[in-house]
Order: structure tokens, then sequence, then C-alpha cells
């Protein structure tokens, strides 16, 4: 123990640590202090892990050595000062913990030696006997496991403070992790790895060593058997085959289809995010609001309420927190739609938007896209204060009215139309009531009203949702785009849809169509199959409709259905359903393939290209990739 006239030890810098750890502990858990040190210092760091830079350094092929102090300094005869150093040099502490540690001095000291060097986030628990804070209920009757510098903070000066704190641990006790899950536990915070990607990649080692370790003939048998299996894993045509792959995703054993962790996926879409918003705002936001042409240079920059409203709606979907203040910076962007004389109003009838620039007929997608920015602004916690808050759901109130047209019938299952006035009003638009789902979802979301209710906006969202159902096709599976141009089922459509109805289900309890929940995994497991080259098909949509004028016409629209923005936001959020409903974890793994198939090898290039082309196409890829969010 450190006097008054001591002086403080300083932490080292990177290059002066001599331990990778130190273990702290009771003489009565030597046996546990033996078998930790050993199974440290010969953990074989997995090979792709090697040179990782996790801000202590490249990782080494081991954490050698490791600091135990009774084996280290037998017979020291300033054993106080060689601990301090020790301790001083090591990069982090593990007390083993029990109740014999819980009342040793000794252990007490070196915890609060340690902390007292600003370490206290790399001390590291091992539970092997005792209760967790147990001396907080001794009515119980259970030993305490934590010594008291485990359970509160340590000040500078090394003495306890009255502070609680959570400790990291790992729990070795019988009917908890074990030995080998919590030597993982301990191995992952020392190496600064993710757990799952750690045990991950040592099944993967102990199925290669496992192979290795065959012998004589039955090597030969083991080789034509792994031979076998290699094959079927990559996925040639073999007897059995499919069933050789559902069994080695079953277990996450797939060597040549591995599947992305969800920590590298998520790390990996954020970045794109980053990417994409910062080419959005560089090459289509202009003073007046975001443009409609393509983000080349010297492209005619052209406002259009349907991209603005849709690039806005992709902007506040941005679930980083580091870019809160970068998004507000758009809020002045809401305004935009509704300056003097950009919204269409004849004879008291609100219109809302024309669909582009020179056209002068309005529909529904632009008023749709500005219903989702303002949900989604108004939803973020924080976002809108005062009187932009309040200017905002004026806004909505205004939107929410022009899109009563698009919805002119009150069936219990009915759809939304693209055009106002249709003559015939029973012909939905399967796209135009994809979006208003969308829309209502996000109102709901962001527990908003429709039309001045919150009981009309969810009558609206169960009608809308069970419409669409009604219109899925079972061969081949999907929603058909029943245009003038095409009546097949479109893919890009499908998987919005099938994103969607995934958010109806989970947030507003929407009851899915079995046939539904049974093609959606299988359809999209299959993405991992595509590139991007993969065709984005598009339809015309006509309507006779009654014009503001009174006279009678035709209305148009050509639509292009992305597929990639929807592939991975399906993805994502059927992975959350998954979990939820605990899902057969072969379904889940292929899903999971899917989705970093998308983002890991597809999505810089995706992001390239989106970057470069029309502002629809940037807005709803980074919509899409908002989807992915650490779980």
């Amino acid at each position: 123990m450190r006097s008054q006239s001591e002086e403080p030890i300083e932490s080292p810098n990177q290059e002066d640590y001599k331990y990778w750890a130190f273990i702290s502990y009771s003489h009565s858990d030597e046996v546990w202090a033996r078998w930790l040190h050993k199974s440290l210092e010969t953990y074989k760091v997995p090979r792709k892990l090697v040179g990782r830079d996790t801000g202590q350094g490249p990782l080494p092929r081991r954490i050698f050595p490791i600091f135990r102090d009774r084996e280290e300094l037998p017979g020291a005869a300033d054993l106080g000062g060689k601990l301090k150093l020790a301790l001083r040099q090591s990069r982090y502490l593990i007390v083993i913990c029990s109740p014999k540690s819980a009342v040793s001095q000794w252990v007490n000291e070196e915890i609060k030696t340690y902390k007292a060097l600003g370490r206290e986030d790399r001390v590291l628990c091992l539970i092997v006997d005792g209760e967790p804070y147990a001396s907080d209920k001794p009515e119980s009757g259970l030993l305490e496991c934590f010594p008291p510098a485990v359970r509160y903070r340590v000040g500078a000066d090394g003495s306890l403070t009255a502070e609680r704190t959570e400790p990291i641990a790992a729990d070795a006790r019988k009917g908890k992790d074990g030995r080998t899950n919590s030597r993982f536990k301990l191995l992952a915070g020392i190496l600064g790895v993710g757990y799952d990607e750690l045990k991950q990649r040592e099944k993967r080692r102990q199925l290669l060593q496992r192979v290795r370790l065959a012998g004589g003939t039955a090597a030969l048998v083991l080789l034509a058997l792994l031979t076998y299996l290699a094959v079927a894993d990559i996925g040639v045509s073999v007897p059995g085959g499919e069933a050789v792959r559902t069994l080695l995703d079953r277990h996450e054993l797939s060597v040549f289809r591995a599947a992305a962790s969800e920590a590298e996926i998520y790390e990996k879409a954020k970045a794109q995010r980053r990417s994409l918003l910062d080419a959005l705002v560089q090459r289509g936001l202009t003073p007046e609001g975001w443009i409609a042409s393509s983000l080349r240079p010297n492209f005619k920059k052209e406002l259009e309420i349907w991209s603005h409203s849709q690039a806005m709606s992709a902007a506040f979907s941005i679930p980083d927190p580091e870019r809160e203040e970068e998004i507000r910076r758009f809020i002045p962007s809401l305004e935009v739609p509704f300056a003097p004389g950009v919204a269409i109003e004849q004879d008291g009838i609100k219109y809302g938007w024309i669909s582009h620039p020179g056209e002068t007929h309005t529909q529904a997608e632009p008023a749709l896209w500005t219903a989702i920015a303002l949900a989604k602004a108004l939803g973020r916690p924080g976002f809108l204060t005062g009187e932009a808050r309040s200017r905002a759901e004026q806004h909505l109130a205004y939107t929410q009215e022009v899109l009563r047209l698009y919805h002119p019938l009150e069936d219990k299952h009915s759809g939304w139309n693209m055009f106002p006035g249709q003559k015939d009003p029973t012909q939905h638009n399967t796209y135009t009531t994809a979006l208003a789902l969308l829309a209502l979802l996000e109102t709901r979301q962001a527990g908003l009203p429709w039309d001045g209710s919150t009981a009309r906006r969810d009558e609206l969202l169960n009608a809308t949702a069970g419409w669409l159902m009604l219109q899925y096709e079972t061969d081949p599976p999907g929603w058909k785009a029943s245009g003038e141009t095409t009546n097949d089922v479109i893919d890009g459509l499908t998987l919005q849809i099938f994103s969607e109805l995934l958010r109806a289900e989970s947030e507003a309890g929407i009851t899915l169509a079995p046939e539904i929940v049974e093609q959606m995994p299988r359809y999209l497991a299959r993405i991992v199959e595509r590139d991007l080259k993969f065709p984005t098909a598009s339809g015309e949509f006509t309507a006779p409709v009654r014009g503001r004028d009174g006279k009678d016409t035709i209305e148009r629209e050509a639509i292009g259905f992305l597929w990639y923005p929807w592939a991975i936001n399906a993805s994502a959020r059927w992975l959350r359903r998954a979990e939820a409903e605990r899902a057969p974890m072969e379904e889940r793994v292929r899903v999971r393939r899917a989705l970093g198939h998308l983002i890991l090898e597809l999505g810089d290039k995706a992001v390239e290209t989106a970057s470069a082309e029309w502002t629809f196409m940037g807005a709803e890829t980074l919509y899409g990739m908002s989807a992915v969010t650490p779980r």
C-alpha cells in the first residue's frame, strides 16, 4: 500500500507496456489462477485477426506475457514496489472473484492501485465462486465474490469512493458462462475484439484443427469427406449438397460461404451512409432545396419536391448520433415544399405538388415523401422544438389534407391512387399504396396523428397493409406493378413491401399472411447471388382522370423500382424479426450472408454509382442503408 509520501505512478505510453494482463487472486484460488494464466498465454490469436489495429497497436499472435504475482515474484525483497511496477506495465487487470478474494486485503489493494492509474475500464473480472453483490442482501445467506474495489470507484489518490460501478465480468460458475466461454469473454476484452467474432473464428479454427489431427487411413477418409463438404459448401450441385449446406449454416460453420458478423456489416454501412450523404449534399443540395437532376457536374439543377422530400427523408433517417448536428442543418429544408406558390391549390382544394419540373399534373408520391420527411424529423428525439416543431406539425396536417385526394375509398381493405380525380377510383396503384404504408408507419413511429386522430392513422395503416397483402402473388412470389408496360412481379417493389410489412408487424401488430412469412427468407437469401448488374425494373402507369380544369385526360408516370436499397432494408428488418421469433439458424445465417454481400461486397460501388446519378437514387439508397443499426 503506497504511503502518502510516495509519488503516484503514472500510466505508461503504449510502448511501455510489458504485460498484457495482471492476474490478481487469493491464494485459495491458485488452481484457477494457474489455469487462467496458462490458457491465456497459450491462446493463439486467429490468423485473420493478427495485425488488426484495435487502438492498442496491432494484435499479436499470442497475448504473452501474462503477470501472475505469486509465480513471477517469489521472495522479492521489495514486493510492494515490484507489484506496483507490474501493475503499471499491464494493459489489463484480471481479478479472480470468489468469497476468498472478496475479503483479501492483498487483492483489494492491487485493484485500488490499478484503478488509481485511471484504468477502471480495463479491470476484468472472472467469477469462480460466490455471488456478485451478495453483500447488499445479507439475508440471502450467500457469500460476496467482488472485492470492495471492484464494487466501487477509486479516486486518483487510491481511496475508495462511495460511487458504485458495474464491472466487466465473465462467469465461470456452473450453469453460467462456464470455463470456455469465460475465457473467450476475457480474451475479447483484452484483444478489443467482439466476443461473437472471436467465438465464430474459434469454431472455424477448431473445425480445421480436427481435420489436421486426423491421421492414417482415417485421415484419408476424412479428407474425402471434407472434399465433399467443401464442394457442397462452395455450392456445386452434388447429391445431398443442399442438406450439407443447411447443416453448415445451422451451425455457422461454412468456410467458403462465411457470413459476416452484424458488427462488421454495421460499421461498413455507417461509413457508406457518411459518403452518400456527403455526396448528396455536395452535388444535390442547392439554396432552393434538393434537385431532381443527375448528381453529375454540369447537369441542370432543378428543384423537384419529390426528390427534395425523398432526400430529406433519407437524411432524417440516419441513425448515427455523431452526425446529429450536421443533420440539423437540413431543418430549413422542411419549409421548401410550403413556400408560396410551390404547392398547387385551386377552388379551395389542396392538390399538392407537381411530379416533375415542367409538368402540370400533381400526384401522390411527392406528397407522401413530404409526409415521410416531416414525420421523420418530428419523430427524431429533441430534433425539432419550439416554433420549428409547430410549423412542421402544421405542414404535416396540410400534407395529410392533400393526401385525402389520393385515398378516395373507405373500404376495409382499400388502396391508394397515384393521381387525383381518377375516373375509376378503384384503380389503386400498388407502388403508391406501398409508399402510403411507409408514410403511415413513419407517422405512427413518431407518435403523430393522421387527420387529427391516432385512431384514424391506425385505421388507414391497417387498411393499407391489408390491401397490399391481398395483392400478393405466390408463383412467382411478390407484387405486380400493374402498369401499362408491365404486369409482371416487380423485384424492387416486392422488396420494398417486404420491408414495410415487417415494420407493420413489429410496430403496429399487423398479422402477416403465412405465405409471405414463409417465402420471405428464401427470397432474401437468394440476393447473395446478385451483383449490381442485376436488372432494375420499371413501368409506366396511366389512369383516366378529370383534370383541375374540368376536362378529361390521361395522366402518365414512369417509375423505376430500385432493388438494392430495399434489399438492404428488408434483410436488416427480417433479421431483427428472426431473432425475436427464434427463426431457424440456417435462415438467419443465409439472410445475414446476403446482407453482408450487399454492404461489404457491393456497397462501396453502389454508393459510388448512386452518388453520381439521379437524386432519388442516392436518397433511396441512403434510406435503405439506414435500417442497418447495431443490435
